[in-house]
């Protein structure tokens, strides 16, 4: 029998606002600047930084309605493989995409395309996999979160995640829903030398034990030091899957290749390229370089990353 879709009138701002503080409480306010940005509020490319204290975001484009020049800018697109992107729209599964871009490119390569893309998630028809494109959702908490359909609205939806994830990722999981998705969704990234022991915990498969060893070797000048620490304790593939939550600050002065790589819109050729242009005297001088490699939307997401920007 098929589950009803979520019907999504058209309301204010403000109403959502409300419903979401009420079903969630306020931890789902994020703090930007000395002022308060509600979670549903969406993240455009001039407001990169809506994200919680000590936290950057990472931008993902909206398959069904990312720009053109959007999926450009994706590392490694370019003109041919924006027009697969936009060939098989409307996407409805993460399954659809990686099936079909993967006719065209190896699966290392589709993996490298999703880190920037995403489908939009319909609470009552999303499969295990579509749904674990949400921050804080795995594999086990997706079958939760199928076991609790049907949802009569979104903010039914994020409460009943509000169970499985810390509310700062739930705050973020609300802007891939549909129908209401922008063309931007926000990932959070944690900053590993100020995140606090609560935001290290919520990572899934962090708990008590990996939060210890992430702040047993505070600062990080590099992730390769943060991949090589925490390596000792779990397989790379778990190392890779907490890093898609983590990042270290990247000084531009003593940034290497791998550690530039965590910036959006920066690949290894792009990392090469800054590397060769380096030392920079200053902060301006690199993201001035930056500025010249990536485009102005994710150089604006990439300067949250950097030491003293």
């Amino acid at each position: 029998m098929n589950e009803s879709r979520i019907e999504q009138p058209r309301r204010s701002v403000m109403s959502r606002r409300g419903l979401l503080v009420a079903s969630l409480g306020a931890g789902l306010a994020l703090r930007f600047g000395g002022s308060v940005v509600l979670a549903q509020e969406p993240v455009s490319s001039a407001d990169p930084q809506a994200v919680p204290a000590n936290a950057v975001a990472w931008p993902k484009y909206n398959l069904n309605t990312a720009s053109s020049e959007q999926f450009m800018s994706i590392p490694g697109a370019g003109e041919r493989m924006t027009r697969e992107f936009e060939e098989y729209r409307p996407y409805t599964s993460i399954g659809q995409f990686r099936g079909e871009i993967g006719k065209y490119v190896s699966p290392e390569e589709v993996a490298a395309f999703e880190a920037y893309v995403f489908v939009p998630v319909d609470p009552n028809q999303a499969d295990t996999d579509t749904l674990q494109q949400l921050p804080g959702v795995t594999a086990e908490v997706a079958d939760a979160l199928i076991a609790g359909r049907p949802y009569d609205s979104a903010e039914n939806f994020l409460s009943t995640l509000g169970q499985h994830a810390p509310a700062e990722l739930v705050a973020a999981a609300n802007t891939f829903l549909a129908e209401d998705a922008g063309p931007i969704a926000t990932w959070v990234k944690y900053n590993l030398n100020t995140a606090s022991t609560e935001q290290f915990q919520g990572i899934p498969g962090a708990g008590e034990r990996m939060t210890r060893e992430f702040e047993e070797y505070r600062p990080y000048t590099s992730i390769g030091q943060f991949r090589a620490e925490i390596g000792k304790y779990v397989s790379p593939e778990d190392v890779a899957a907490f890093e898609r939550y983590l990042f270290v600050p990247v000084a531009p002065g003593e940034a290497d290749p791998d550690t530039m790589q965590q910036l959006p819109g920066v690949n290894a050729d792009v990392a090469q390229t800054l590397s060769a242009e380096g030392p920079f005297a200053t902060i301006e001088s690199f993201l001035a370089a930056l500025d010249t490699t990536i485009t102005p939307e994710l150089a604006a997401f990439a300067k949250a990353y950097v030491v003293g920007a």
